[in-house]
């Protein structure tokens, strides 16, 4: 990823499997849908099937709240102080 891309920080912690506290912390404040996107999706790696299929959406659904939820998560990083605004 580019260093302009403003996904890049949270998505290599999700990439990496990041377990750290802060992590988990900042999930657990986004809404429901969102934490259960990224956690299927990015931190156990099932695929947009299988993520739509355990919570009874359609793909579309999956991918446009994954869509949403990155943003956000990187949003309450921020917001939360565990990442600089400027280095996303």
């Amino acid at each position: 990823m580019s260093k302009t891309d403003p996904n890049r920080l949270p998505q290599e912690m999700i990439e990496l499997k990041e377990t750290s506290l802060e992590l988990y912390q900042a999930l657990e404040k986004l809404k429901d849908g969102h934490r259960k996107v990224i956690l299927l999706r990015k931190v156990q790696g099932f695929s947009v099937k299988d993520t739509a299929t355990i919570l009874g959406w359609s793909e579309s659904k999956v991918k446009s709240t994954q869509f949403r939820a990155i943003p956000a998560l990187r949003k309450q990083l921020v917001k939360d102080g565990y990442i600089y605004e400027e280095t996303v």
